[in-house]
């Protein structure tokens, strides 16, 4: 899927407009709808950084195809506290994970 696929279907799914991306991007609207179009195929990765972080997906969503939006808030998370948890918090985690999975029908 391309860049301008994702960043349309990220919009859509935070039903946000593109002046509200581009102010949160700080880039111009008709840059944000040259991107979503594919007119605009080579952003900066500087522009790529601020897309991902607004949207609060990892940077490598908008460039590899394995990695899906409702996986992106793991792995980002995942990015974040890797070698700063203790053995004990993981386990916390697990252990909070498990619960969820227990909620689920």
């Amino acid at each position: 899927m391309s860049l301008a696929s994702k960043l349309k279907k990220l919009r859509g799914q935070t039903r946000q407009s593109l002046q509200q991306v581009a102010d949160g991007v700080g880039i111009s609207k008709v840059h944000v709808w040259e991107l979503e179009k594919g007119s605009s195929k080579n952003p900066s990765m500087e522009i790529v950084k601020r897309l991902a972080e607004h949207f609060g997906v990892p940077t490598a969503y908008f460039n590899d195809d394995s990695i899906y939006p409702n996986e992106a808030n793991a792995l980002q998370f995942f990015r974040e506290f890797d070698g700063q948890l203790s053995e004990k918090d993981w386990e916390a985690l697990r252990g909070v994970a498990e619960a969820l999975m227990a909620k689920k029908p």
